[in-house]
């Protein structure tokens, strides 16, 4: 036996390694030989050869009868309005955000040489707890330092810093990195001995700063407080004891306060820095601006429900969502009323007459607004009318085109409407809040009632300051919500408000002349309590004071005014106008499925009930009855349900195999349920649902209730 040890030692040293089989006859004519790899260019190319709707991504609806032409509409239009609607967010992110780089670049350029201070000249950027909305503000200091500071910005997250090396590693890359297309080519300067250098030596860094100088070498830590402590404060004195050769200079991103970061520093390190703190504005406010532009704007193609609107708010509160997450969902909303409403191509200007199908006209009849409009017509006993709309496809495209102008229209009147009651401080709901109910329950007389009667209680002066800010806001309008002046529209309404302001300054000046204070019968100083004393007991009445010739004047005039707004300021839901489908989106069920998805549930329910999903007559049963048929991992569950925190395996198998075994063995042999039984725990352990115990070696843990 011992001369046969050394072969089985070759074998067993052999056994795994790969082999190859080579065949001359099979590539003798080359035809099968692969074509050799070339490094190509990373430009598109300009080639003809391409498909000219190969970018086109939506699909036919209509049951498939909808024409190319409709479809690449479809498709435009939703990309030509998001591109308008995006470009004024990327102009709100970027102006929010303008006077923090302002005032970070001005430091930097205010710091005197780094050799003579000794000091690292550091930013504190107060970002807020959202700190993942502000990838956009590190991305544009990025770019504006270096062209204002002529530096070399290197960002730096938690991530790409697990420990020194890593870091160093990193800023020595992106500082020395070519600034071409290709980022894998590194440009490090080499002595004069033709040394090189470690690629985490800041020697390197040195090097490429004698050929490459730069005032600012900057460090962004973008989540500093994700930093361990110990490798910050490596960092920070490393480039204390560097910054006599390498002009360093640090920007931090912080989410609490600059004293909660000073705190879990060093005291050495802390006094290698020195520097400013400075604000950004936080992302509610920025939201807000957003919502103006993209959802309450007078330009936007799309008016978005409140039900829809709602959950994004709430999820980007609750959550503390991105910015960009919410951006995103606005996207997925477009994306989804584009996509699935073959009428949207009838919001284009571009349409041409012989692009509208019949199927169109057909699909546009069964819109539950034009069954409303139908309705309507007969109620009022305009039967022709509703003939018409029925059965003359012309009078049908007519009345199309008129909805469309009305819709445009409504939201004018809408956006006007609000201004007004957002003009006081009458109303104590947000714009947000007041544009959503108004947009699904239109302004209806009990909010009108709410707004008069804080405006009844007024002072004088407020209600002047109330009347000026909405002569102003109708000559102006409000560029912010797309709304230009509206003057013309609303002459009377302007001359009346006008003529208000003079008579309140009027009685305002007569009421001072003779020593009183201007005030309406509304307002709580003209209460006053008696005290009546009537059988040796006190009775409290209210009473009214005595008003003023000036005080009935201006209650007079508070009257009137009031009068008017309730005339005016009525407005109808977005729901009762007719086709509002084309332009009203209030859906909420894609995007809950795809930005607040449910993986818990649906594992549950794949593992519970395997025929929603597989739709097979195997899976099928009533109630949770287990039949041999299911699929090993939902039979284990079933199985699984029904154990405590400790499942003995031996337990479970013999359960198993009870089965799908039977008590003949016949259905399945036992080697082969094993292997299933053994493939279906290790599937349940990849899902979550088991773990090996530590207590007892033949048991697995239970980790997950079902419902819980």
């Amino acid at each position: 036996m011992a001369p046969d040890e050394p072969h089985g030692e070759v074998y067993e040293e052999k056994q795994h390694q790969t082999a190859y089989i080579f065949d001359p006859s099979e590539g003798a004519n080359g035809a099968n030989r692969p074509a050799k790899r070339r490094k190509v260019s990373k430009r598109p190319s300009n080639s003809g050869a391409q498909q000219p709707d190969a970018w086109l991504t939506f699909q036919p609806l209509l049951a498939g009868s909808e024409n190319e032409r409709c479809v690449r509409l479809r498709q435009q239009l939703f990309e030509k309005s998001w591109s308008q609607i995006d470009e004024r967010i990327q102009g709100i992110l970027r102006k929010t955000n303008q006077s923090t780089l302002d005032e970070v670049t001005a430091f930097l350029q205010a710091t005197p040489d780094h050799a003579s201070r000794g000091r690292i000249p550091s930013a504190f950027i107060i970002t807020g707890p959202n700190l993942a909305s502000q990838d956009l503000l590190f991305e544009q200091l990025s770019e504006t330092l270096q062209i204002q500071v002529d530096a070399k910005v290197v960002r730096l997250r938690s991530g790409d810093a697990s420990n020194l090396k890593a870091a160093l590693k990193k800023i020595i890359h992106d500082v020395t990195a070519r600034e071409t297309a290709d980022d894998d080519d590194l440009e490090l300067s080499a002595g004069k001995d033709g040394h090189k250098y470690l690629n985490y030596d800041l020697e390197a860094l040195y090097a490429h700063l004698k050929s490459s100088p730069r005032r600012h070498i900057i460090i962004a830590f973008q989540d500093s407080e994700a930093f361990e402590s110990g490798l910050l404060s490596d960092l920070i004195s490393l480039f204390s004891s560097w910054l006599d050769r390498i002009p360093f200079a640090l920007l931090f991103g912080v989410a609490t306060s600059v004293e909660l970061f000073q705190a879990r520093l060093l005291k050495s390190t802390c006094q290698c820095l020195y520097g400013d703190q400075f604000d950004v504005e936080q992302s509610a406010s920025i939201i807000e601006k957003i919502f103006k532009a993209a959802i309450a704007h007078s330009e936007v193609p799309l008016r978005l429900g409140s039900s829809l609107v709602h959950n994004l708010l709430e999820r980007q509160r609750d959550q503390a969502s991105s910015i960009p997450v919410f951006v995103s969902s606005l996207k997925y909303a477009y994306m989804c009323h584009f996509y699935a409403n073959p009428l949207t191509t009838l919001l284009s200007d571009d349409i041409e007459p012989n692009m509208v199908q019949a199927e169109h006209l057909e699909a546009a009849r069964y819109l539950p607004s034009f069954r409303q409009a139908v309705e309507a017509a007969i109620e009022k006993g305009d039967v022709k009318q509703a003939r018409l709309l029925l059965n003359d496809d012309r009078h049908l495209k007519t009345l199309l085109r008129g909805c469309l102008k009305e819709a445009h229209r409504w939201s004018l009147d809408v956006l006007r409407k609000l201004k007004i009651l957002t003009a006081g401080k009458g109303v104590s709901t947000s714009f947000t809040g007041l544009y959503l109910d108004a947009v699904s329950h239109g302004i209806d007389l009990d909010r009108i009632t709410e707004f008069t009667d804080s405006i009844k209680r007024m002072q004088p002066t407020d209600t002047e300051a109330f009347l000026s800010q909405i002569v102003d806001d109708i000559k102006n309008g409000d560029p912010s919500l797309g709304l230009g002046s509206w003057v013309n529209e609303s002459k009377d309404s302007v001359s009346l408000f006008t003529d208000m302001i003079a008579e309140i300054r009027i009685l305002q000046a007569d009421a001072e002349e003779q020593g009183n204070v201007l005030r309406s019968k509304y307002n709580r100083q003209t209460k006053v309590l008696r005290t009546t004393v009537i059988a040796q007991k006190v009775q409290l009445s209210q009473d009214t004071a005595t008003l003023t010739k000036e005080d009935k004047s201006y209650t007079e005039l508070t009257d009137k005014l009031v009068e008017h707004l309730k005339e005016t300021l009525q407005c109808d839901s977005a729901k009762d106008l007719c086709f509002n489908e084309l332009w009203f989106y209030d859906s909420k069920a894609p995007y809950k499925d795809v930005f607040i998805p449910r993986p818990r549930g649906v594992v549950e329910r794949a593992l519970s009930r395997p025929h929603d999903y597989l739709n097979c007559s195997c899976c099928e049963t009533k109630g949770d009855h287990i039949v041999p048929t299911l699929p090993t991992t939902a039979i284990l569950y079933q199985l699984y349900l029904e154990t405590g925190s400790l499942i003995n395996v031996a337990d479970l198998w013999s359960a198993y195999f009870a089965i799908v075994g039977g008590e003949d063995e016949e259905e399945m042999d036992e080697r082969a349920a094993l292997v299933l039984f053994y493939r279906g725990m290790a599937e349940l352990r990849a899902m979550g649902f088991v773990r090996q115990s530590r207590k007892k070696a033949d048991h697995v843990a239970k980790l997950a209730w079902k419902g819980f």
